[in-house]
């Protein structure tokens, strides 16, 4: 089975400290453990365009799963269910040459998340 590798990570929100955001990352990587390796990275500098500490990315993770649908479905559910236990934050998540932010996606949205990861796995693996 071809593997893909996830780089995921969301927004803290102001005033939140450490110690909360150690929590969410490790909340999300457990339920990432289920599809596949999870380490944690580095979360590096604010992104290009953010509000600086106003919204800066934290809880930065490493997913190293197959490429199947089925995974690549759970992967994107599993960051919107994220979203909805943690309203108020963004998910950043890149793979292959796409990178998507995330924001309490639909279902119309996250189904259209799913087909837009899919495609650009299959993409790379050309």
């Amino acid at each position: 089975m071809s593997e893909a590798k996830f780089q995921v990570d969301f927004t803290s929100r102001p005033g939140e400290d450490d110690f909360q955001v150690d929590r969410l990352t490790d909340e999300l990587a457990d339920d990432l453990r289920e599809l596949g390796e999870v380490s944690f990275l580095s979360a590096g500098p604010p992104l290009p365009g953010s509000k600086g500490a106003v919204e800066v990315a934290t809880g930065a993770l490493a997913l190293v799963a197959g490429t199947d649908p089925a995974i690549v479905q759970s992967v994107v559910e599993l960051l919107a269910a994220f979203l909805r236990r943690n309203a108020g934050r963004r998910v950043h998540l890149k793979v292959a040459d796409v990178e998507l932010t995330i924001d309490q996606p639909s279902r119309a949205e996250t189904a259209e998340l799913i087909r837009t990861v899919q495609t650009a796995i299959e993409r790379s693996q050309r």
